[in-house]
């Protein structure tokens, strides 16, 4: 009798409305769609807004394998989805035998990094400004004093676009006199009262913290007093 492929013995089924996995939760493995549909939502119960709808080729859950960071999102099934569960020993030995894998996937995580973006701040500018985005901490700069408030939905940092005419949150236009920060250049993200910063893709400069340069879509979390820095523009992260 053969024995169960890889696919049969790594198979899931989720049926219509089951949660796949909840924001919050420690990651273990990624999911790549057989069939079905999946939504992934901002909040924990799976309700109002959300950043993303897969269907059968893509796949999600992928930061679990980088980084051991919470889920930043809620996963649905909107309807009866089987999915191939890959835990990070797996995708390792994936990546070492056939490195056209990672290439495609970087590829992949590329483009769901922009249209993510560009649907975040889409939400983020159709939605009034409630007493939970008021300020929660500051990026404080080191040659003026000025703090640059940081949301609790998180922060865009960079430097002002004229072709699209898009300010970021945190906009260090003023800052950058050597314009060495690039017009989208990392995120602030808050997680359960954690801040991480993760650097956008395609800049040019550098993102650091406490002087050591982070990587391309390896967040790195922030403590209060943390030396910060965006390609020259040094600022002071601080908790309020």
């Amino acid at each position: 009798m053969a024995e169960p492929s890889f696919i049969d013995q790594s198979k899931l089924r989720f049926r219509e409305g089951e949660i796949i996995f909840r924001k919050g939760e420690m990651a273990q493995q990624m999911y790549i769609i057989l069939s079905g549909r999946i939504r992934l939502y901002v909040s924990e119960e799976a309700k109002g807004d959300w950043v993303e709808e897969l269907s059968k080729g893509d796949f999600f859950g992928e930061g679990s394998l980088l980084e051991a960071l919470p889920r930043q999102h809620t996963a649905l099934a909107l309807e009866d989805s089987d999915l191939i569960a890959i835990n990070r020993g797996t995708f390792m030995r994936m990546i070492r035998q056939n490195p056209e894998v990672s290439v495609k996937m970087m590829q992949r995580l590329a483009q769901r990094h922009r249209e993510l973006g560009e649907r975040v701040e889409a939400l983020d500018a159709s939605r009034p400004q409630k007493s939970g985005d008021a300020p929660v901490a500051n990026l404080v700069s080191v040659l003026s004093g000025k703090p640059h408030p940081i949301l609790s939905h998180g922060s865009l940092i960079g430097r002002f676009d004229p072709t699209t005419g898009v300010h970021p949150d945190i906009d260090l236009t003023d800052e950058d006199h050597n314009l060495s920060v690039s017009r989208r250049h990392a995120r602030i993200l808050c997680e359960h009262g954690r801040y991480f910063l993760l650097e956008e893709p395609g800049v040019a400069n550098g993102t650091f913290v406490r002087g050591e340069r982070i990587l391309p879509g390896e967040p790195r979390e922030l403590k209060h007093g943390d030396r910060v820095g965006f390609g020259m523009v040094v600022l002071f992260f601080e908790k309020t």
